[in-house]
């Protein structure tokens, strides 16, 4: 079993160097019009969202070989930091750079049959349409192999690596965007990182800061689905249910207490 693993590790490029360049004729991203499923999952479930999109497009069969290529044409915009967001709600978008109507008109048609509140899993969340810029970008390519050891490095090794080419070359004080297209054919990734339009790539949706914000603004009970409002009329003995709560929670350092040049993390 460990041999195994460890023959899956190097075939997703365990050792494989990441090679980020920004001066050749492939350093540009090429932007475009973009359908997309706009996920809020831990990135490495932006596999099943792509098996879900060439599902609706045909690009695989019954038994999941793939009849078209796919790099170049699926592409997962990852959004956020995942080191100040917590685990699970990171936000990706993962769709087609559109070539010909007929992508376009399929994915819209699949819309019908999914309700406007969705849900969770991929199959169950609408097709959207935005627009990406073609931008100068940082590039880097990386072996591939669609299973778990592929979507670990991307998330311990790749990642980390643009972020820290980020901060080393002065790209950006923010947290950088940073998209994938794949290959199961070739094994092969290319991981883009756009150096400039940086907003435009939230496809008009919050900022990875402002989004990492909301979770700064809430308390721990409000994180789990705690609404203290509910309380608000709640008395015990002719005491508020809701002050006693709200105490608590202030003394176990997790209330959102008004405290002058204080925000709660």
């Amino acid at each position: 079993m460990a041999l195994y693993s460890a023959h899956c590790a190097l075939n997703a490029g365990l050792l494989s160097p990441v090679t980020i360049v920004t001066n050749d004729d492939t350093a540009t991203f090429p932007g475009g019009e973009f359908v997309y499923k706009l996920m809020t999952k831990d990135y490495a479930a932006s596999s099943g969202t792509l098996r879900t999109i060439k599902e609706d497009l045909g690009m695989e069969d019954n038994g999941g070989n793939i009849r078209e290529e796919t790099v170049d044409v699926l592409y997962t915009v990852l959004l956020d930091d995942a080191a100040v967001v917590p685990g699970g709600l990171t936000r990706f978008a993962s769709g087609v750079l559109v070539t010909n109507s007929d992508q376009k008109r399929r994915l819209m048609d699949v819309n019908v049959g999914i309700p406007e509140s969705g849900g969770s899993h991929s199959k169950e969340v609408r097709y959207e349409v935005g627009s990406l810029p073609k931008v100068a970008a940082a590039v880097a390519q990386h072996p591939y192999t669609d299973g778990a050891f592929s979507a670990i490095l991307q998330t311990y090794k790749i990642i980390p690596a643009f972020q820290k080419y980020a901060k080393e070359h002065g790209v950006s004080e923010e947290s950088p965007i940073i998209i994938s297209t794949c290959s199961i054919n070739q094994s092969m990734c290319t991981f883009y990182m756009p150096l400039t339009k940086r907003n435009k790539f939230f496809l008009g949706k919050q900022t990875a800061e402002e989004y990492a914000q909301t979770f700064h603004s809430v308390g721990f009970f409000e994180k789990m689905g705690i609404d203290f409002t509910e309380f608000s009329n709640v008395k015990v003995g002719g005491i508020n249910f809701s002050n006693v709560l709200t105490g608590a929670k202030r003394a176990l350092g997790m209330g959102a207490a008004n405290t002058a040049g204080k925000s709660e993390l």
